[in-house]
């Protein structure tokens, strides 16, 4: 697998997703995978699990498919979260849900690579934010491979080290950019960068945003192309209707922030 198109965040967002599904039919792909939270939020959860099915080569379960599948976990979130996952949990179908249940919480490649939703630390609640260069030195010194995949953050972003094996790197050996122009708490470097090349002798870590709800100030659909020959990530933003995505959040019943947020990405 030599150019991997790698999803995240799609949160029931089938028109968004259906865009980026044609964007990467365009390209000379090899594998799509998934990084979970396939449904919450948005106001087609069952088609954007039909879509993974067919599409994804792997795909695992982030933190929304844990709330539809245990309610408990859900109780503290903010109650558009919780009406995103109780909308959710009433029209999935007993076959969508096992397919959630099924799914794992992270897959590795070969050693090489490892996927997970929100960090490769360990955690009881699948909820740690990896946002900052000490966030991401936390991260690598549980990261033994060479390349890891994480989304929840649903900004795009990439941490590469020199530092090998599963060390916690300094600060000022991590170097960090992100495609999102609109980021500017600070947290991350700035940059308009569409490509970053990945140290062939230290570590990564990429994020590809969110497909169907980016909180990075740009609307567009995110996702990112992992080129292993080349040592490449490459991020995309794909243009979608976000009115039509809107109307159908509204047409669904779910509180208006849910669709409002789309067209600002955040």
């Amino acid at each position: 697998m030599a150019r991997l198109a790698i999803i995240s965040d799609i949160h029931g967002n089938r028109v968004a997703f259906e865009e980026v599904l044609r964007d990467i039919d365009r390209r000379d792909i090899d594998a799509v995978l998934c990084l979970g939270d396939i449904v919450g939020y948005g106001p087609e959860p069952s088609e954007c699990v039909q879509m993974v099915r067919s599409s994804c080569r792997l795909a695992i379960r982030g933190n929304h498919e844990d709330g539809v599948l245990a309610g408990e976990l859900s109780k503290g979130w903010n109650p558009a979260a919780r009406a995103g996952i109780a909308y959710a949990r009433r029209v999935l179908s007993a076959a969508d849900k096992q397919f959630l249940t099924d799914l794992p919480a992270s897959f590795s490649v070969a050693g090489l690579l490892l996927a997970v939703h929100d960090s490769p630390i360990p955690s009881e609640h699948g909820m740690n934010y990896l946002r900052t260069v000490k966030d991401a030195a936390d991260a690598f010194f549980w990261l033994g491979e060479s390349i890891c995949l994480v989304g929840h953050t649903h900004v795009p972003a990439c941490f590469t080290t020199t530092a090998r094996g599963a060390t916690r790197p300094h600060l000022e050996d991590i170097s960090v950019v992100t495609p999102a122009p609109g980021m500017d708490d600070g947290s991350l470097q700035t940059s308009a960068v569409e490509s970053v090349i990945l140290p062939r002798d230290g570590r990564a870590i990429i994020n590809p945003g969110s497909v169907g709800q980016p909180r990075d100030r740009d609307p567009r659909a995110s996702y990112a192309i992992l080129d292993l020959d080349r040592s490449v990530a490459e991020f995309q933003r794909v243009a979608y209707d976000v009115e039509e995505a809107m109307r159908r959040t509204i047409a669904a019943g779910l509180p208006g922030i849910l669709g409002e947020r789309l067209a600002i990405g955040a």
